[in-house]
């Protein structure tokens, strides 16, 4: 098998006209636009918002002082335009707008962007918007006025508050350590198959908590990752339920009885590398997933040169109503997005699922990832698979 195949891009759908979705902190946002290239409106919390308005006025979007002039690319400015009886827009506001925006220009790096002083605090909210990263003034700006909007600053959570985050229990807490992401030191594991030195890793949230949640606009749901609880009931007995089933054992090869589950669940909590966690949908449990950090995983024994924050995921999904492609996309999607949203510093997140799942196309399909190589692990030959941050936010389909 050659190195570092490619899977397809995956061409997101077309936008309808009119599109609800609901922020994480299940704030409802509605977005509508009649023309592809006409007004987009924005409503947030049942009430109008603002509406972005294309401009006759353009700005070049291809990369500055890279792309010859021949070659250069240009877009109008979209304007923000308040809704009637509204003079200016918070913080927080302006990022929900954003949101509505970036769901209609999922292909789209860069929006050329004004926001002028007819909208109070003007200054402050150009100020938030360049000093978060979630734009930036370019060489052609015929003003202060005048932005680029940058996507994958957006899905990286640039100038999300805590309460419409996507990532919900982050550690270390903004609260506790506004400023910094969790310290480095060095620390060290040890056991039958690594031996490494390696950062120690935060501590994991409380179980039960909320870790992750995103709207998908796709299947019309919240979709959640909730830290799985096995003193909960009804986590447990999903969970013994999904691994006990004929279709997850094919993959996971963890069918057995109560008290092998428990351990292994046990297992997890206190493994600092490692944390699993209950796929929920609209409310509904789904699946079982885990994110770790992978030079403490077998898997970096056997493939070697990965990265003190680099991560691996895992995940099966146990209910049958649950699966399909728009969900399949959305999910690994979402656990890759966890990933990197919970330490800036993670550059790659990689997969070793066995070789001959019918799982592996469709991760080739629905994930800008390398296929590596095949490599063997003690118990399985393995697919490498190995997704960088900035081809993931060029390219995943977050909508």
């Amino acid at each position: 098998m050659s190195e570092q195949q490619f899977g397809p891009i995956f061409e997101p759908e077309p936008v309808p006209p009119v599109l609800t979705f609901r922020l994480p902190d299940d704030t409802p946002v509605k977005t509508s636009q009649s023309a592809v290239d006409g007004p987009i409106d924005i409503e947030l919390g049942g009430e109008a918002l603002c509406s972005l308005v294309p401009q006759s006025r353009t700005l070049k979007i291809s990369l500055h002082g890279v792309v010859n002039v021949d070659r250069a690319e240009f877009a109008p400015i979209w304007g923000l335009v308040l809704a009637q009886n509204r003079t200016t827009i918070s913080n927080d506001d302006l990022w929900g707008a954003l949101y509505g925006l970036w769901v209609r220009k999922a292909e789209d790096d860069v929006v050329p962007f004004e926001l002028t002083d007819d909208v109070e605090k003007a200054t402050e909210l150009r100020n938030y918007l360049t000093s978060t990263g979630l734009a930036f003034t370019p060489p052609d700006a015929q003003g202060p006025s005048d932005l680029l909007l940058v996507r994958a600053s957006f899905w990286q959570g640039a100038g999300a508050s805590l309460a419409r985050h996507w990532l919900r229990s982050p550690v270390a807490h903004p609260s506790l350590s506004p400023l910094c992401p969790f310290p480095f030191f060095e620390s060290f594991t040890r056991n039958e198959h690594v031996l490494t030195t390696h950062p120690r890793r935060p501590p994991k949230p409380p179980v039960g908590s909320v870790l992750y949640a995103r709207f998908i606009c796709s299947v019309g749901q919240m979709l959640r990752f909730i830290h799985i609880d096995a003193s909960n009931p009804e986590h447990f007995d999903a969970y013994q339920r999904w691994q006990n089933s004929d279709r997850v054992n094919v993959g996971w090869k963890e069918r057995g009885p109560e008290e092998k589950h428990r351990a292994y669940l046990a297992d997890r909590l206190v493994d600092p590398h490692i944390m699993g966690f209950i796929i929920e949908w609209g409310g509904e449990f789904a699946g079982y997933g885990e994110m770790s950090w992978v030079k403490e995983d077998l898997m970096s024994t056997y493939v070697g040169g990965l990265g003190d924050y680099d991560q691996n995921t895992h995940h099966l999904i146990g209910e049958e109503r649950f699966r399909g492609r728009h969900r399949f996309t959305a999910v690994i999607t979402s656990l890759k997005h966890a990933c990197f949203l919970r330490d800036p510093r993670t550059d790659i997140v990689v997969g070793e699922p066995r070789y001959d799942l019918p799982v592996v196309p469709r991760l080739k399909l629905f994930l800008p990832q390398e296929l590596n190589r095949e490599f063997e692990l003690p118990h399985k030959r393995a697919v490498y698979f190995v997704l960088r941050r900035h081809r993931f936010f060029q390219a995943a389909t977050l909508y």
